[in-house]
């Protein structure tokens, strides 16, 4: 291989439509690059989706690249799911958190591993193993099992054993941990206070069980870490102390470390791309990863090169990686020739099998549950919002009202923004005046307190029962003494899963 294709190995692009020719075939044949990511705006269907993948693999094999292709995608279930507009659409790490049980998480990891396997597929970037310590974290929330590091841990290893069964590889992210940060990533460079005892003590734990449980990759996040010294200033992404002297050596990590998306605003704002991609490489990433911009892809690329002509980047260190990509390839093959996924046509009975397994009655104080026919019921429902890039759920309906409905049940729907005002709030009281029980879905009530706001005046006049499709939090900050059941996702299979324990009996 020539060093420029070496390099062009370490990095992974992508697509801006949801076809790859011709633009994906003329950037590869300029730099081979070493893998793709798919991402929302490239799938309408499960035949497209079929096609693109298809012209990847096509592509990749006509200009000599390894086999199979590396092809990944955020795929996380809950409010990251990119292919649930066909396949079955599961809940996420939080809600699989409340269920206390491993084998949830091994059950999320197959059925999702089963899914990227029928589509050919060979990587996901997950399971997420941050532990969500700081609440009003923006980034994480759901997206985590939980804010225990040893279930987060114990779940994480189950994940991973699941997406192997099913022949996928995994990719472990945010090293060393995005949980306990305020700020998001995708826009600004966050930081965290934590000392590295500290990080040791807790969001580096689900790392560690991941190394032992055979985890493929390790995602570096985008945060900085003034509090420890040794990184430099630098970005964890960056840092040759976090990439390399602590994973690498002191957890003793042999697979592939990944940056995550370079051309996120915490990096793309602070560093040119000409630096990020040689601090990328000087700190011991394998893979990079920058999937939106071809002409940064380009200069990223230049800048490598240049540093590996100049002596700042030895081949040698090139070639350590070359070696570790190689290696992760023939894991590929190995999990593919011997994945054992669940078949499709059982695969909406697993995801339904998964939903009963999150849902969490926290209180019933009032005896709400089960719904009675002889009632009537107010059902409001708040509306979605993209509350950040790393997430795909925004706008999309949370179809329940429909399912109550076929139980029998007299059912009333309105919909509430998620920061209601007071006039708002003002009307949908007085159109709770004709039901005998109000029933209220809330997205991150503890940090859009007009939901809370609403929950507090609806059980000051009528009997209440909150249903917390988010964040959990929500829990402790409604009124306590209304029923509250935790669901922590709007996937069509919990909403399933919750109507079935809200009539249970009934």
């Amino acid at each position: 291989m020539s060093l420029e294709d070496k390099i062009a190995l370490m990095c992974v692009v992508g697509t801006p439509s949801t076809r790859a020719e011709p633009e994906f075939r003329g950037r590869m044949a300029q730099h081979r690059f070493g893998g793709i990511g798919i991402f929302p705006h490239n799938i309408e269907s499960e035949q497209q989706t079929h096609a693109l993948l298809a012209e990847v693999k096509n592509i990749a094999e006509d200009i000599g690249s390894l086999l199979p292709y590396y092809v990944s995608v955020d795929e996380e279930g809950g409010t990251l799911s990119k292919f649930k507009s066909f396949f079955p659409y599961v809940p996420g790490n939080r809600a699989v958190g409340l269920s206390e049980d491993p084998e949830a998480a091994l059950l999320l990891g197959k059925i999702i591993g089963s899914e990227l396997h029928s589509l050919g597929i060979p990587m996901n970037w997950a399971p997420v193993l941050d532990v969500n310590t700081h609440i009003d974290n923006p980034v994480v929330g759901v997206r985590s099992f939980g804010e225990d590091p040893q279930l987060v841990a114990q779940f994480g290893r189950a994940y991973i054993q699941g997406m192997h069964e099913a022949g996928v590889a995994v990719t472990a992210k945010h090293f060393p941990g995005h949980g306990q940060v305020s700020g998001d990533s995708h826009i600004v460079l966050p930081e965290c206070e934590l000392t590295i005892e500290q990080l040791m003590e807790g969001p580096l734990l689900p790392f560690v069980e991941a190394i032992q449980a055979g985890a493929d990759s390790i995602m570096m996040g985008h945060l900085v870490f003034p509090n420890i010294p040794e990184s430099g200033g630098l970005p964890a992404s960056l840092s040759r102390f976090f990439a390399t002297e602590l994973l690498r050596k002191q957890l003793g990590f042999t697979g592939v470390i990944c940056t995550d998306d370079i051309e996120m605003g915490a990096i793309r704002k602070n560093f040119s791309p000409e630096d990020v991609g040689v601090l990328a490489v000087q700190a011991g990433n394998d893979m990079i990863l920058m999937c939106h911009t071809p002409e940064f892809q380009s200069r990223v690329i230049a800048g490598i090169l240049a540093a590996v002509r100049d002596g700042r980047i030895h081949e040698s260190r090139i070639d350590e990686s070359v070696l570790r990509i190689r290696q992760l390839h023939d894991q590929f093959r190995m999990y593919q020739a011997s994945a054992q996924p669940i078949p499709i046509e059982q695969w909406g009975e697993a995801a339904l099998k998964l939903a009963r397994m999150t849902v969490k009655v926290s209180r019933d104080p009032q005896g709400l549950l089960p719904l009675k026919d002889s009632l009537k019921y107010l059902l409001i429902l708040p509306q979605q919002e993209q509350l950040t890039q790393a997430d795909n759920s925004g706008s999309a309906e949370i179809r329940l009202a429909s399912q109550l409905k076929d139980e029998g049940l007299a059912v009333q729907t309105c919909y509430c923004a998620m920061k209601p005002d007071a006039e708002q709030i003002k009307s949908l009281i007085q159109q709770a005046a004709d039901a005998d029980v109000v029933i209220q879905g809330t997205l991150n009530a503890h940090l859009f307190t007009g939901q809370l706001e609403l929950a507090e005046a609806l059980a000051a006049v009528k009997p209440l029962l909150n249903l917390v499709l988010r964040n959990p939090y929500d829990d402790a900050a409604l009124p306590q003494t209304a029923g509250c059941i935790l669901l922590c996702s709007t996937s069509d299979y919990s909403l399933r899963a919750l109507v079935e324990c809200m009539t249970a009996s009934k």
